[in-house]
């Protein structure tokens, strides 16, 4: 076995200490880049590191072979070139290396590429910064032992704190190692490509791979489960990945040459949803694991919104979608019958209707497990977008569904770098208790819980209403119980969620009551709504009638508009509901601490502040069962309480002589 054979970087599944310590060091490095190195943007110098990884590449695989001027290639990564000497010699060793035909990538057609163009330069040129840069990078590539699955991902991560250059394009947003090995292990769970394969076709594929992060998962998955022949051919056939950006096909290409690839199979492509070389794979593929682009109206390739309305066709004639919808649809599409897609899509995508559309009209499409991931999870690329791990089966049905929930994956971020969480990482709980799950097999239960922290849980198909695991919370299941086993009400026999009359305040000279005027209790602060100067329209909102916030429910803001105000203009993000009784004891049911607790983890959306939940929510809420004699004792103690509390806030506003703003 040469070296170049063996792995020389691997991951242990989780964003550990090893990949912490690394991201520190590369933004060390970073700085360095920009302060003296006179390198610029982030991409570019993340571009730079790549080259010198590549070098440290051509130095190990070519051995003593790959010289220049005389001097071995290696000698650059031992300190034994002198440094007035250091730029021109590895600028000279770039070229070399990028022609050199032991180092390249087959492209859609299976021939050996190079990675870079012939023409492209090596561009470090101070000799200060580009010695410190060869040190770090002979540290992470010096030896087979495993350290960090992907050393240029984790240079992204460390480069990127908000700093990338998204200008033009869809936007990066890189899945942390850790997560992308989670999904793997699942995907294989669920289907172990491996069986029945020919070591020779394309097998497990990322069609948006960037750097190569869930191909590297992959393969580690697939370590455990192999012999040594299949994972050769694994590295070199079994493995592809396409992208949009022919640099990150670059270190794509490299991490896998990492892990022994010779010629790995990643070449770049116009537009991975139309293009002609992943057409010929349809419906071919075992796996894929991916997290596509996303961002509202950011796709509007005229071929890929026509081939993503085919299967999605409320979307009509929209000029642009998100490109998460496209991306999806594409990687679907490329799917093998009972082939398995892990993909990381955004909450509003998994949560809205073009998503179920696509599912139903399908026929032969599952969701076998969805996992909700924290806001943490891309906070590195600059977004706090709500996301899941969602995992769809090629096949018409699965007898049950597993959701998960991660509140913790490994790490934080901290005055905009990574940094370790104090709570460690329930990554690896999750996905014992997944692999648990799909041992249920055809259990007729509707609900098995396997943990509650970090909660997963397997739903019966028949049971299933809803992809979010907020649904199964335990404290809520055990609020909602304990009220129902009292006796409770639904919330629906005392309200009627009453339909939206759309109104600018400007039109009436109506006092508009926003969110924000709702304090934690339940009581207005009409003299700031009275001077509040709203931007947006709200909607029509009578005396007697309840308001429910339907926005960020792991904070009740609730609130009875009194009789003295016959009209007010309220927020649109507000449910407007009629009561059957007193208003004011609906909104002494909603404060009751086990209607809260049903009601904290519902919503869903693309960040944790604009979580949102539906009337329905409300409406399907279990309340204490009163009788109409307890009804009305609570309803006039909290209408007096409220009136106490306004009245006394409207006499200081006068007193003290001050506006409400």
């Amino acid at each position: 076995m040469t070296t170049y054979d063996v792995p020389m970087l691997g991951v242990a599944g989780d964003f550990g200490h090893a990949e912490l310590a690394l991201a520190r060091r590369f933004d060390e490095l970073h700085q360095l880049l920009y302060a003296k190195g006179g390198i610029r943007p982030t991409n570019a110098a993340i571009e730079e590191v790549s080259k010198l990884l590549f070098l440290r590449l051509w130095a190990t695989r070519a051995g003593d072979s790959a010289t220049i001027d005389g001097h071995p290639v290696g000698d650059l990564f031992r300190g034994q070139i002198a440094p007035e000497r250091i730029v021109e010699f590895t600028k000279l060793a770039f070229v070399e290396a990028n022609l050199s035909p032991i180092l390249g990538a087959k492209d859609s057609t299976g021939q050996a590429q190079p990675l870079w163009p012939a023409d492209e330069p090596f561009r470090l040129t101070q000799a200060e910064v580009l010695h410190h840069a060869v040190r770090l990078v002979d540290e992470v590539v010096s030896d087979e032992k495993r350290g960090v699955a992907d050393p240029l991902g984790t240079a992204f991560d460390a480069f990127l704190s908000g700093r990338y250059d998204h200008s033009g394009g869809l936007g990066t947003f890189l899945t942390p190692s850790g997560i992308a090995r989670a999904m793997a292990d699942i995907a294989f769970g669920l289907r172990d490509p491996l069986s029945g394969w020919d070591r020779v076709s394309p097998l497990i594929a990322d069609p948006y791979c960037g750097t190569g992060r869930f191909l590297v998962a992959a393969f580690e998955a697939a370590e455990s489960r192999a012999d040594a022949a299949t994972l050769a051919a694994l590295l070199d056939s079994g493995l592809m990945g396409a992208d949009q950006s022919p640099t990150a096909i670059a270190k794509s290409a490299i991490n896998l040459m990492l892990y022994g690839a010779s010629t790995p199979h990643v070449f770049p492509v116009s537009d991975s949803v139309t293009a002609p070389a992943l057409d010929r794979l349809r419906g071919s593929l075992q796996l894929i694991l991916t997290n596509p682009p996303f961002g509202g109206g950011k796709y509007d390739n005229a071929e890929g919104l026509r081939r993503t309305t085919t299967a999605i066709p409320s979307l009509g004639s929209k000029g642009t979608i998100d490109p998460a919808l496209a991306c999806t649809v594409r990687a679907l599409d490329l799917l093998a019958p009972d082939g398995v897609l892990g993909i990381v899509l955004p909450d509003g995508i998994v949560d809205g209707r073009h998503f179920d559309e696509l599912i139903d009209r399908a026929g032969d499409l599952a969701v076998a497990a969805n996992i909700s991931l924290p806001t943490s999870t891309f906070a590195l690329s600059g977004t706090v977008a709500k996301t899941s791990a969602l995992f769809i089966q090629k096949r018409s049905k699965v007898s049950r569904t597993v959701l998960a929930r991660v509140e913790h994956v490994g790490f934080i971020r901290q005055a905009g770098k990574a940094a370790a969480d104090p709570a460690g990482t329930e990554i690896p709980e999750v996905v014992t208790g997944i692999e648990k799950a799909l041992t249920l097999g055809d259990s007729p239960a509707p609900l098995i819980q396997i943990s509650e922290s970090p909660l997963v849980a397997s739903i019966a198909s028949e049971a299933l209403v809803s992809l979010d695991p907020s649904r199964i919370d335990p404290a809520a299941l055990a609020s909602r119980s304990r009220l129902e086993q009292q006796g409770g009400a639904s919330l629906g026999e005392y309200l009627t969620a009453r339909r939206k009359q759309s109104q600018k305040r400007s039109d009436v000279g109506l006092t508009f009551v926003s969110v924000l005027h709702v304090d934690a209790l339940g009581v207005v602060s009409w003299p700031d709504a009275e001077q509040y100067e709203p931007t947006t329209p709200g909607q029509m909102a009578h005396a007697g009638e309840v308001l429910v916030s339907l926005l960020n429910p792991s904070k009740l803001r609730a609130a009875v508009i009194p009789t003295a105000r016959e009209r007010v203009v309220c927020s649109s993000e507000f449910g407007v509901f009629r009561s059957q009784i007193n208003p004011y004891a609906v909104l002494g049911l909603l404060y009751h601490p086990d209607v809260q607790a049903q009601l904290k983890p519902l919503g869903r959306g693309t960040s944790s502040s604009r979580r949102r939940i539906s009337a329905s929510d409300v409406l399907g809420l279990v309340v204490p069962r009163l009788g109409q004699v307890e009804l009305d004792a609570l309803g006039a103690e909290v209408q007096d309480a409220m009136r106490n509390v306004e009245e006394g806030r409207s006499t200081l506003f006068r007193r003290y002589g001050i506006s409400a703003d």
